[in-house]
């Protein structure tokens, strides 16, 4: 027999914990779902007239009839709420209650919803992405407009709409990559509004409409250019000695990301190593994050030295990048400078010694082509903080494809499979007093 799922209990509640000037007591919505929860009406009466009207089966006169269909319409407006949510929770309720009818169907309005959300929960750097995309919806259906769009509708969003969109932003020379991006977004605002009930199945356009995605080409710099970039001359520029301290800080330290590096407290440093969490994904892991365990080389331990705070107590930063205090917001925009800078610096110093670079996330990569090379696929995954080798092999399958040809030439090229270890052979020396026993044989040392 199929189970028939708790539904929500809704009656109206007269709150007469605290009594107004004029003798009336707010009347709230009660919702009973494990628990109790009180929601605001915004309507006030006296005690005496909710018993009289609400409480009432027949009231007397046409001002308290009156007040019995106004409580009885909001009770009956709180059960169709219910009565249209898949799955109950105390904060849909609320949400759905007081929404207006626009609002509902409104694209607009949901998305910035769940903008402050994720700024509530500090996801700054994807709140800022989901910003982005409405705001570049907004830019194409307000061109040629005279008055900017205030509106828009779940089901202006066609197949249609987006292959239009989609045309206009590679127009405005904006990358297939960007236009992935802004378009996930759209796509996660659709299922959560159909998830919520909200709106019909019939409306999503991603059945028929396909996200376009980059060719995410990871760019790795190779050993030769690595040495090269890592003996640069830097005297007198120390911008650029910086920026090189913290870009290849990043390269040793498992392809550390820059605003790991910014995350970085006292109480993550132990002796000989020390250990993160992946900002990035440290929200977003279902099972408990494992933390990243990185060795304290000499090299590691002197950019602490010379560009990280003398000491500190176990929550402050390690490195002079944010303070205790900055909110989510301050943290994500002093982090961006900080990137850019990095990168503008070190752009400088490659182009002065003959090469071309992008920025930090090449540290990443480089990291990741040496270490996958040397130790294999799981040993990176590990490294990199990935949750599964899924991932891993994923993000592998970004880098170019003559860094994997390289590979595979490289298995065919047997001396350099070789373990790299020197064969020296030593003659036994014969000793007279020795002559009974066998005839030494040349012995084999490995050094």
């Amino acid at each position: 027999m199929e189970k028939i799922a708790k539904k929500a209990k809704i009656s109206l509640y007269l709150d007469t914990r605290r009594e107004l000037s004029d003798d009336t007591y707010p009347v709230k919505i009660q919702v009973f779902y494990g628990r109790q929860k009180l929601f605001n009406t915004g309507t006030y009466v006296s005690a005496e007239d909710f018993d009289n009207s609400y409480n009432t089966a027949k009231p007397k006169g046409d001002r308290l009839k009156e007040l019995k269909i106004e409580l009885s319409a909001i009770e009956a407006k709180a059960n169709e709420v219910v009565d249209n949510l898949k799955v109950f929770t105390f904060e849909k309720f609320e949400k759905m209650l007081f929404a207006t009818k626009q609002s509902l169907t409104n694209i607009i309005d949901h998305y910035n919803e769940y903008i402050k959300e994720l700024d509530k929960n500090e996801q700054t750097g994807t709140s800022s992405s989901y910003s982005c995309s409405i705001n570049s919806i907004k830019e194409y259906i307000d061109s040629g407009r005279k008055y900017p769009v205030e509106v828009i509708t779940f089901d202006m969003i066609t197949p249609e709409f987006l292959n239009r969109y989609e045309n206009w932003m590679i127009a405005q020379d904006n990358s297939r990559t960007t236009v992935g991006i802004y378009l996930r977004a759209t796509r996660k605002i659709f299922n959560q509004a159909i998830e919520d009930g909200l709106i019909d199945r019939e409306l999503y356009p991603f059945k028929k409409y396909k996200i376009p995605t980059g060719k995410n080409t990871k760019k790795a710099i190779e050993s030769p250019d690595l040495k090269k970039l890592f003996d640069a001359d830097t005297k007198g520029n120390e911008f650029q000695e910086k920026a090189k301290a913290f870009w290849f800080f990043s390269y040793q330290c498992n392809g550390m990301n820059i605003r790991d590096i910014s995350e970085l407290k006292f109480k993550d440093l132990h002796g000989t190593y020390f250990s993160f969490l992946r900002h990035k994904t440290i929200r977003t892991t279902k099972e408990d994050p494992k933390p990243i365990i990185v060795p304290i080389t000499e090299f590691v331990k002197g950019v602490f030295e010379k560009y990280g705070n003398k000491k500190g107590k176990p929550n402050d930063y390690v490195f002079p990048v944010f303070t205790l205090g900055m909110d989510a917001k301050e943290r994500h925009r002093v982090n961006q400078n900080f990137v850019r800078f990095i990168n503008q610096h070190m752009k400088k110093l490659a182009n002065a010694n003959g090469m071309v670079i992008k920025g930090t996330m090449e540290a990443r990569h480089s990291f990741t082509t040496q270490v996958t090379r040397k130790q294999g696929m799981e040993f990176a995954q590990e490294a990199l903080g990935h949750t599964t080798l899924s991932t891993t092999q994923n993000y592998w399958a970004g880098f170019q494809s003559e860094t994997k040809k390289e590979m595979a030439d490289m298995l065919l090229n047997f001396d350099a499979l070789e373990p790299k270890t020197t064969i020296r052979k030593k003659a036994a020396v014969k000793k007279p007093s020795t002559s009974t026993k066998r005839k030494a044989s040349r012995r084999v040392e490995v050094v």
